[in-house]
């Protein structure tokens, strides 16, 4: 059954927003002008505001949902003729059983209507009358570090609010986190500044290197090493030469030197760029090879063909993970609060483990 709003309790208060048969025939919230009835919080087609109260405009209606949708806790509401509503719905006649008594109203909270987002609040039978609950305020579920917050307004409606201070972390020392005109924003720190934290170390690209064979500017390598892409080498590993007395397993790669790339000779994985070593031979990344290597920001996973990385693995952003929740370089467990659906949810942070879906 389609039941009447009776009072929103808020802040452990109780406020009066709509009314049952033998109250006033308004249903609708409160509104000082036509307009008010007619927002994105309460639209209801037909109604007009009488007092201070949106009513329906023609007599024999009633603001109800039409009967499809009554079991709908979203329902849109609209004035329609009382033959359409529930008996007992303000402005129509009370709903009268065979008894001659007057029909109690709702049963159970299942058949009150909630706010209109689920995620502020529930609805309520009080007395045999419809109530909604809400809860204004931050909401429990939020996506960490989207540059925004999840609040509910004191009417039950879910919007987004700018947080500047809930920015992404994406793990790497040498990016400025913040937050943009439109969202998470993680700029490089300047080329060849000390990393933070590691003052042996400098920054190229975002990332935190030994050093930079590319820019002349950047420091040199300690004890008489050599700079060979990002890092420092012993001298004999820019010689162009195989010196396999001093650990290189090929031309100036493997042992001390650069890894080796696929195809080059390898006495073990730790030879080889792909860090997997076959018959001799450093092998080629695949998505079973056991090892993070090629695109892959975890093992064997976060990069296409590869699946997506489980929780503990690495991450750039939630797109590489199982769980789509990725912080400070890492995936993390799906929960009932991330902000994401996950963990077998029906919806984003209900159904499944979590709290039903309303």
């Amino acid at each position: 059954m389609h039941t009447l709003f009776r009072r929103v309790v808020l802040a452990g208060a109780a406020w009066l927003v709509g009314s049952c048969a033998g109250d006033s025939p308004s249903l609708g919230g409160y509104c000082e002008n036509k307009a008010d009835c007619h927002t994105k919080y309460q639209d209801i087609p037909g109604a007009t505001c009488v007092g201070d109260r949106c009513q329906c405009v023609d007599p024999g209606q009633g603001i109800c949902c039409s009967p499809d949708a009554a079991k709908d806790p979203d329902c849109a509401l609209s004035c329609r003729p009382c033959a359409e509503c529930a008996p007992g719905t303000a402005g129509c006649a009370p709903d009268v059983g065979p008894d001659g008594g007057v029909d109690a109203g709702c049963k159970s909270d299942a058949a009150c209507p909630g706010p209109p987002s689920r995620e502020c609040g529930a609805g309520r039978c009080v007395e045999g009358a419809c109530t909604v609950e809400i809860n204004p305020g931050p909401i429990a579920s939020q996506r960490r570090g989207d540059c925004q917050r999840m609040e509910c307004t004191v009417t039950g409606e879910l919007i987004a609010l700018g947080d500047p201070s809930d920015v992404y972390d994406d793990g790497e020392q040498c990016t400025y986190d913040s937050c943009g005109a439109s969202g998470p924003v993680n700029v490089p720190m300047t080329e060849g500044a000390v990393c933070p934290g590691e003052q042996q170390r400098m920054c190229h690209a975002g990332t935190c290197v030994a050093c930079f064979d590319g820019d002349v500017t950047m420091n040199d390598c300690p004890n008489g090493l050599a700079c060979f892409g990002v890092m420092c080498v012993p001298s004999h590993c820019t010689n162009n030469g195989v010196d396999l007395a001093l650990g290189e397993t090929a031309r100036d790669c493997g042992g001390p030197c650069r890894p080796c790339i696929a195809g080059e000779a390898c006495g073990a994985g730790t030879d080889c760029e792909s860090k997997v070593c076959r018959a001799g031979r450093c092998a080629a990344p695949t998505c079973e090879d056991g090892a993070q290597n090629g695109d892959e920001t975890g093992v064997d996973c976060g990069a296409l063909p590869c699946p997506l990385c489980p929780a503990a693995q690495g991450c750039r952003t939630g797109t590489q993970c199982e769980s789509g929740a990725c912080w400070a370089g890492m995936c993390r467990e799906a929960s009932c609060i991330d902000g994401v659906m996950n963990g077998g949810e029906a919806g984003v942070d209900c159904g499944g483990a979590c709290a039903p879906c309303r």
